[in-house]
Parts: C-alpha cells; sequence; structure tokens
C-alpha cells in the first residue's frame, strides 16, 4: 500500500520519456461523454424515419440539438477496456403532414446504463406545449407505432460500439491490437499475451475454489474512515444510491430484501451486527435463475480512523445464465470497481 502523498507503482505509470502507457498495462480513464453525443446523433441522423408508406408525417431529426447527458468513460488497465455509463438522451424531432402545422417533440432515453447493455433501452416521446394536440398525438402515435424499432435500433448500434471501446476502436490502425472491450458491470478477464513483458509487481490476486456450492474468494480491503462510516455505505440507501447513482432498496433487518443497481443485484438480508459484520444472499441477475451466492463482510479497526473490511463471498456459479464462464472475474471486477472504487471516489474514503 502506498503512504499518504506518495504513489503506487502498481497504478501510476512511471515516468518515460516517450510518455507510453505499455500493453495498455497501467490505470488510463478517457471522458467519453462529448464523443458519445456525437455518436448518438450520427446514429440518428442515419435513420430514414420516412420510407414507411402508412407514414402521414415527414419526420426529421434535429441533430444539433440531440443531447446526452450524465457520465460515459473508458478505463483502460493491464490491457483491457473497462467502459462505464449512465446517461440521460434526447433526440429531438420535427414532424410535418401536407396542410398541417409543423409540430414539434423529443425522443427520450430517460437512462442508458452500463448493467442494461444487454437490454432495449427504455424509450419515451414527449411532444412540446402550445402545439396543435391532436397534431401533435398523431406524430406521437406513428413514431411509437411505425418507428419505435428503428430509434431502438439506433440506440443499441450506439451501445454496441461503446461497449467495445468507443473511440479506442476509431484509434487502433489497420492490424493494430486493442485492448478487450467490456462494461463495467461486466469487467470480463482480458486474454493472457502470449509474449508479456516483464510487469509491476502487484498484490497476488484471489485465487477461487469450487466446491458443490460453486466457486469462493475472499478479499481484504483498507478504508481511511470509522467502521461505522463503512458500514453505513451498504446499509444506509442514501448513501449507497449517492455511490451507485441508481435506484436501491436496503433494510438494515435480518430477513428483508435487498436490491442494487435497479435490480441488477439482488438478495437477501440474513444476519447484521452494526458496524462489525454483515451477512447476506446474494446473486447477479445474469446468473441462473434460483442461483444465490452467500457473502460475509467484516469491519474492524486496527487503528484510529482506519477500517480493514473482509469479503468471503461463497456460491458463485461457474457459469452465468449466457454460458459465459468469467462469472468469478466479473464479481470480482463489480466489488473493486462499482462498489469499493467508487465508495472512495464518492466519500473520500480512498486507501
Amino acid at each position: 500500500m502506498a503512504k499518504v502523498g506518495e504513489g503506487d507503482a502498481r497504478w501510476i505509470v512511471s515516468d518515460r520519456e516517450d510518455g507510453t502507457n505499455v500493453n495498455a498495462w497501467h490505470w488510463q480513464e478517457t471522458d467519453v461523454l462529448s464523443w458519445s453525443q456525437k455518436r448518438i446523433t450520427e446514429e440518428f441522423l442515419r435513420l430514414n424515419l420516412n420510407e414507411d408508406p402508412r407514414g402521414d408525417f415527414k419526420i426529421t431529426v434535429r441533430g444539433e440539438e440531440v443531447r446526452a447527458e450524465g457520465e460515459a468513460y473508458v478505463n483502460t488497465r493491464k490491457g483491457k477496456l473497462i467502459v462505464g455509463y449512465e446517461m440521460k438522451v434526447s433526440v429531438p424531432f420535427t414532424a410535418s403532414r401536407e396542410g398541417k402545422d409543423a409540430v414539434e417533440g423529443k425522443v427520450e432515453f430517460p437512462y442508458v446504463g452500463d448493467e442494461n447493455a444487454d437490454e432495449d433501452a427504455e424509450l419515451t416521446v414527449n411532444m412540446g406545449s402550445g402545439q396543435d394536440r391532436d397534431v401533435a398525438d398523431a406524430a406521437k402515435r406513428e413514431i411509437l407505432t411505425l418507428h419505435k424499432k428503428k430509434l431502438v435500433g439506433a440506440m443499441n448500434d450506439f451501445v454496441k460500439v461503446l461497449s467495445k471501446g468507443g473511440p479506442a476502436l476509431e484509434k487502433q490502425g489497420p492490424g493494430g491490437a486493442s485492448p478487450k472491450g467490456t462494461t463495467a458491470a461486466e469487467a470480463a478477464a482480458p486474454k493472457p499475451s502470449s509474449a508479456p513483458a516483464e510487469k509491476p509487481k502487484e498484490k497476488p490476486k484471489p485465487k477461487p475454489s469450487s466446491d458443490l456450492r460453486g466457486k469462493s474468494v475472499e478479499l481484504k480491503e483498507e478504508f481511511y474512515c470509522r467502521p461505522s462510516d463503512l458500514y453505513e455505505c451498504y446499509m444506509d440507501p442514501g448513501r449507497v444510491q449517492a455511490y451507485t447513482r441508481s435506484e436501491a432498496r436496503i433494510v438494515p433487518k435480518a430477513g428483508e430484501e435487498f436490491s442494487l443497481f435497479g435490480g441488477s443485484i439482488t438478495g437477501k438480508q440474513v444476519e447484521i451486527v452494526p458496524n462489525e459484520r454483515i451477512v447476506q444472499l446474494w446473486r447477479n441477475s445474469s446468473w441462473p435463475q434460483g442461483v444465490l451466492s452467500r457473502v460475509e463482510i467484516t469491519f474492524s479497526s486496527p487503528s484510529e480512523g482506519k477500517t480493514v473490511m473482509k469479503l468471503k463471498q461463497t456460491g458463485i456459479p461457474e457459469e452465468d445464465d449466457y454460458g459465459n464462464a468469467n462469472t468469478v472475474d466479473v464479481t470480482l471486477q463489480g466489488w473493486r470497481m462499482q462498489i469499493w472504487g467508487r465508495v472512495r471516489q464518492c466519500f473520500g474514503y480512498g486507501c
């Protein structure tokens, strides 16, 4: 562990005259929100919303007014890409038909997030006020009836590109190699290099073990805070929603069910000793139906202002519901990136 004010060689690129991040080994984060807005605009401007003979309206996307709000980033670490995003997307349009005044509205995607990358994004159509209501309603019905599939498809096409690295793909030259892209919610393990260069010494990875209940992992993390502070990051819905930036339902009582990341993580509280111990039944929505793991988290304070957290998770399935055999890596990355990394960033508990 690095001391306060010092860097950690495992995470910080050593000084090089050429400034190269060799083999994308070291941590590098790129904000791709502006790129995302540009790419989304291109996807929707490419659509032909006027070829269906059943349509009465001419639909024109106002590309200069397309907006993507929220966050989108691409992280590079150990030769792989981890992509994270949470956005609200607005696509303004004009609908006109012969003999009637044109009306304006917006196709909106209220939430486009990495944990829902394999699902169709929710779409709504909102018409502006102060217009001919009958015409506006007719335009809205036509868009939802004739064009919804195309509009959702355009968003899906954008998500596919972003999930593979977004602008990182554009920078990859002919025949060049780029890190493997995954979403932050999926965070798959990188493929091994055939001739790896000498790498910085790093903490050994937790070794999964298999038994009749599945695989197990044990982790230990340190935070600059009190045990009660870290306990609240698991049990206080307000705090959880602050760092996950998504819906969370939590009741700190044995027997109560909980839900994180809008339902991507669900389970039940088994045992709770405030500020000391949490035991849960825990599952990822991508796991086979009915599969639950057991999570045990303990908190201790070896010195004032410092908390050591230990986590043991058993019963992780060999594969997810789609046949992917990287469930342990996905689970580890989820704890490290989506939970503890965000807790440190949001509350300043870094260690």
